[in-house]
């Protein structure tokens, strides 16, 4: 078992839980303030959006500084850092492990 759970909101992986209802919460939907998910919380702020790799929708962890397009960790050369699209290297990218 890698640790990691399923956001009940969203699907997304998840390691952090919801302090008041107890259900697996993604970073995205978890208050930074009251640490509720965005179902329990009360706070009233604007919780952000991850955004998806332009590349297959996956969530983004970076920004391809050639285009600007958010990318995941496997459409990312790990060389010069570009996504798939825009990397020269002529170097295969390798899944990263999850």
């Amino acid at each position: 078992m890698n640790g990691t759970f399923t956001c009940s909101i969203c699907g997304e992986p998840s390691t952090e839980i919801c302090v008041w209802c107890t259900k697996d919460t993604c970073s995205n939907h978890l208050c930074p303030k009251c640490k509720r998910c965005s179902d329990c919380c009360e706070c009233e702020v604007q919780l952000e959006e991850t955004p998806v790799c332009a590349v297959c929708g996956e969530p983004a962890i970076d920004e391809c500084p050639e285009c600007g397009g958010a990318i995941c960790g496997n459409h990312r050369c790990r060389t010069c850092l570009r996504c798939s699209d825009c990397c020269t290297c002529e170097i295969p990218l390798e899944p990263q492990a999850t």
